[in-house]
């Protein structure tokens, strides 16, 4: 699991940087592209799921709460967007 930690910030820094690509547009444009925002919601699933079974395999049988942290920096796009559909 200590290798997920060196990864788990990679759909964060996605959804950081197609926000900021989607954001300069205006109007029809911003519409147009952001379904590119659901690509760091995919991987961000992708990410809680490996990280998920990791720590069912790991030694212990418990995550540690470095684990926990990883998780949820791995799931922040995936909490983001949860909440947009439910503020809807």
């Amino acid at each position: 699991m200590k290798r997920f930690w060196w990864v788990s910030w990679i759909p964060a820094a996605a959804w950081l940087g197609m926000r900021q690509y989607v954001e300069q547009y205006d109007g029809w444009g911003r519409w147009a592209a952001a379904p590119l925002l659901l690509v760091p919601v995919a991987v961000s699933a992708l990410f809680v799921g490996i990280a998920l079974i990791l720590a069912t395999r790991s030694e212990s049988g418990r995550p540690t709460r470095g684990d926990w942290i990883a998780m949820g920096v791995a799931a922040l796009p995936l909490l983001w967007f949860a909440a947009r559909l439910a503020t809807a």
